[in-house]
Formats: C-alpha cells, structure tokens, sequence
C-alpha cells in the first residue's frame, strides 16, 4: 500500500515538474541555436531546427493543457499513467537525436543531455519503462554516432592557446547537464519525503482514531457492566443512611455515609456521560456557542471548579466557536483534573484562554512537582500513568490530544522536576 501510494505520488508531482524542465529545455534549445548561428557564425540548417524546438514546444503546451483540464475534470489531480510520461519523455529523445543530427552527432557537445533524459526516467518513470527508454537511448546514440551532420567548427581541438569551441561547448553542456539534474532530483526527493511525512502522519491519525474508537466500545460496555452493582450500592447507601437517622448514630458516621452517596452519584454521572457519548466522540456534530458558554460546561463537570484560577476576558467569553462540545469539553477537562491531581489539595490550577492568530489557545498551568524527561516524554501515551494505584488509568492526555489533533489542533506538554506542567492546547477557531 506505501509503495503504491508513494508511486502514484512521484507520478502526479514529477508529471508537473517535467513540464517545467520541457520549457526550460526549449528555451536552452533555441538560446544554443541561435549563439551558434549570431555569435560563432556557425553554418546550421535553421529551419528544421526550429521545427524540433517548435515541435517540443506544441508537445509540452499540450502535456500541460492536459494535466490542467484533468484536474478540473476530476475531483482533485488525476495521477497521469506512467505511459503518457514515458511516451513524453521518450518523444524528448527523439527530439534531441533530430538535433545532434544536424549539429554534428556526437561530436556535439550537449550529447551528454542523453545522460540527463536518462537520470529523470530512472526517477519519473517504473522500472520497465525507464528499462525501455535507456534501450531507446542506446539506439539513437549509436544512430547519430554513424549517421549525422558534421560541424567542421566542433572537429577542431585547443591549441594549447585558447579553449575551442568543442571544449567551450564541453564546459557548458557539462555545468547545464550537473545543474539540472541536481536541481530536479533534490526538489523530487525533498517533495517526496514532505509527502512521506503527511502520509505518515495520516496513517497514525488513523491508528490513533481506532484505538479512540475500541476505547470507546471499550467505555460503554464498562458503563452498562457496572451500572447494576453502583446502582445496588447507592440502594443499600440510601437504606443504611434512614437506618442510622432512625438509630441515632453518631454524625461522623451518617457524614461518612453522605459521602459514600454523594460519590456513588458522581461515579453513575461519569459512567452515564461514558454510555452515553462513547459513539458520539468520533461522529459528534459540530456546535456553535461561544467561549464562555463552553468553558461554564468545562469547568461544571470538575468536582472542585473552585480551584480553577480561569484567566479569560470578558470580551473573549463573548466570541464565537465551533467545536464538538461534549467530546472537547471532556477532553479540556480530563486535562484539568490531571492538573488538579498533581496539586496540593488546596492549590489553584491556572487556566487561561486567549485567541492566537487563528486559533484559541487553552493554556493549563499546575502547582504539582514536575515531571522528569523520562516521563514527559510518555506523557499521553495510553494507560501510562504516575498516579497511585486506583486514583487513574493514564488514559487523559491521550484522549484529550487525540480529540484535539483529530480536530486540526495541538496539545503540548512542557515540565520540568520542580516546577509543574504546562499543557497548552491550540485548536483552529474554525
């Protein structure tokens, strides 16, 4: 599948760059046509050179044409057949025999071009064309090496004097034949690697998006298993609570037992939330509220939004957004309650939101000792976690990133031993 892709993609892009050295190639054609006849006086057969030059000139305007209107036609550039390449590049052969022809063979300099036809096959073109083109290659060389139109100007040599014209020809068909080939091959392997790296983001969006997705079966069969037992609990809680108001037990007790309801209900919410939107987060629709409305649903479902220290302007609280509220909501404030956990009990976690450019940045700052490299750098991996045993699976900063980057957006984490953490989530304002 990587090869197939990374195929077509050298095909689509080197059909456009091969367009452009196609110019490039009838100009440096009409420019040495016409130093040869202006400025050496040399005696050329002018006009079917010009038909050659012409000719590929027609050929090229065609070749872009073509690729321009098949991008119109379909819905995004249409990769070109490798063959309409290969009958391209081997009609540039042609073209260049035709002129060795009339310009001495190959005791013409710029019959090292040969070579550079050659090299962009090998690099445009799969392997039984570029087979067939250099077999092609071979052909017209040999043709010309027999049959051409001598140049009496290129037969003769230095004089130890002065450079000849052969050798002065030499030097220039040597540094255009170097220049060309360097310069194509580098912008193709720099373009090919950039395409390399979306596919390769691409492809671990996907995986990220799959694991999200069995999470998420993962969440709600969990949800509906321990439905029954919290809901057997939180009877018995209810139960226990009447029968110690009815015993006179001490208050300490009949607290503690509040408590033990009071969590059983926060417990059956976050298993709700978790049966109820585990689907939701890949296909969620789109909201439209503004900041405040979204941050007031944040912070409503944190246990101590008190501790929350939000830093938001009155005028950005009015501003627009667009966001899948109920799986960027969690995500934010899985990402705050990470923050508080790694507070002291009583300690502030700083949230601030401010527009950046085109996007919102949602900056969380905690109180909590820092991290070391080692575990910055697993930071977000799923069910890695440095909390105590019971107290969180490491499953937060994964989702949160993961909804964020499936959103076009970034989350970052910066921590040093010592000094807290500051996870800074940049999302598009849409």
């Amino acid at each position: 599948m990587h090869a197939d892709v990374n195929r077509n993609a050298a095909v689509s892009l080197n059909a456009a760059w091969l367009v452009r050295l196609r110019w490039l190639a009838a100009a440096g054609q009409l420019a040495t046509v016409l130093l040869a006849l202006g400025a050496y006086q040399i005696q050329l057969p002018l006009a079917p050179l010009l038909g050659v030059v012409g000719f590929t000139a027609i050929t090229n305007l065609a070749l872009a044409w073509w690729l321009r209107h098949r991008q119109g036609v379909v819905a995004g550039p249409e990769t070109p057949h490798p063959a309409l390449l290969a009958a391209v590049m081997a009609v540039d052969l042609a073209s260049l025999t035709m002129l060795l022809y009339f310009t001495g063979g190959v005791t013409n300099p710029f019959a090292v071009f040969f070579l550079v036809n050659l090299a962009l096959a090998a690099v445009v073109l799969p392997r039984p064309w570029a087979w067939s083109l250099t077999a092609g290659a071979v052909i017209c060389f040999a043709m010309i090496l027999v049959v051409h139109r001598p140049v009496p100007e290129l037969e003769q040599r230095s004089n130890g004097q002065h450079m000849s014209l052969w050798e002065q020809g030499m030097l220039a068909a040597f540094f255009g034949c170097a220049t060309v080939t360097t310069y194509f091959i580098t912008r193709l392997t720099k373009e090919l690697r950039r395409r390399e790296n979306e596919l390769r983001i691409a492809e671990q969006q996907r995986a990220r998006s799959e694991r999200l997705e069995a999470l998420a079966t993962l969440a709600a069969g969990a949800g509906h298993e321990l439905a029954s037992p919290l809901s057997t609990i939180a009877v018995v809680a209810k139960e226990l609570s009447r029968h110690l108001v009815d015993a006179d037990a001490p208050a300490s007790v009949r607290e503690d037992v509040e408590l033990i309801r009071s969590e059983l209900d926060h417990c059956r919410n976050i298993l709700h939330r978790m049966a109820g939107n585990a689907g939701q987060m890949m296909g969620e629709e789109v909201s439209h509220l503004t900041i405040g409305e979204f941050l007031d649903d944040v912070l409503s479902g944190l246990r101590r939004p008190g501790l929350i220290d939000l830093q938001v302007s009155d005028e950005d609280r009015l501003r627009p957004i667009q966001l899948p509220l109920q799986s960027m909501a969690q995500s934010l404030r899985g990402v705050l309650q990470n923050a508080l956990d790694a507070s002291a009990p009583e300690a502030t976690v700083q949230l601030r939101v401010v527009p950046e450019g085109e996007d919102w940045l949602f900056e969380t700052r905690d109180q909590g000792s820092g991290m070391t490299p080692e575990t910055l750098a697993r930071a977000g991996e799923p069910f890695f976690t440095t909390k105590d045993t019971g107290q969180g699976m490491g499953m937060g900063l994964f989702l949160a990133r993961s909804v964020v980057e499936r959103l076009g957006g970034s989350l970052e984490i910066e921590s040093t031993p010592g000094n807290g953490a500051v996870v800074s989530i940049h999302l598009p304002a849409f």
